[in-house]
């Protein structure tokens, strides 16, 4: 309202009536994107520590490590997750085949994603190792994912609260989003996510959200 100069909410109801583009602009205002690479280290330590030996420890070679990360945003989640199964499967000699899904509703946002592409200002969180075993630099600033670890991730838009869930995944990570949702509609989202997951029934969270 203050960026169109309209003074009342009527005001500024008829100017999006007559103007789609801002309806889009306002839709992904709304859409809280915060998320980075290896956000809260201490969780990744743990999936190390905890989540990947019981995950894996019982697959065949035929059989995947299935992941979902619902709410992905830009990615970051997402390949952050990748690149420490491969550094868990890569210390242990074990080759298993790795799918994870990828899940976000704002289809800007999932380009991005799907891109792989990060500024030097997104990196902050990524070591200079793994840096250079993970990503590639691009001659025009910033860093793409490598092909190894983007081959790992399908992306996919994907309203947690009304399209139909998938399944069988061993473990699944939602951090993103369940802080910005009510009671009902949290509680409708993990149930989504109970019959969405193989026991033991591995679930990553926000540090804040009230499940």
């Amino acid at each position: 309202m203050v960026l169109y100069k309209r003074e009342t909410l009527d005001d500024y109801a008829e100017h999006l009536r007559h103007h789609s583009d801002e309806i889009k602009a306002l839709y992904e205002e709304i859409l809280i994107h915060v998320t980075s690479f290896f956000r809260d280290p201490e969780v990744f330590d743990n999936l190390k520590k905890l989540v990947f030996p019981t995950i894996t420890q019982n697959k065949s070679a035929e059989a995947p490590v299935r992941i979902w990360v619902g709410g992905c945003s830009t990615g970051e989640e997402v390949y952050s997750i990748a690149i420490c199964l491969l550094e868990y499967l890569g210390d242990r000699n074990l080759s298993l085949q790795i799918q994870i899904f990828a899940t976000e509703i704002s289809e800007g946002e999932i380009g991005k994603a799907r891109s792989g592409f990060y500024l030097e200002n997104r990196m902050l969180g990524v070591s200079e190792e793994r840096r250079h075993r993970f990503f590639v630099p691009v001659e025009t600033g910033g860093y793409r994912i490598s092909k190894a670890v983007r081959e790992l991730c399908v992306f996919a838009r994907h309203n947690l609260g009304i399209d139909p869930p998938f399944s069988n995944f061993d473990l699944i990570s939602c951090r993103n989003v369940m802080i910005y949702l009510a009671d009902p509609l949290q509680k409708r989202v993990f149930a989504i996510f109970h019959y969405s997951i193989t026991p033991p029934d591995f679930f990553v969270s926000g540090t804040y959200d009230s499940l």
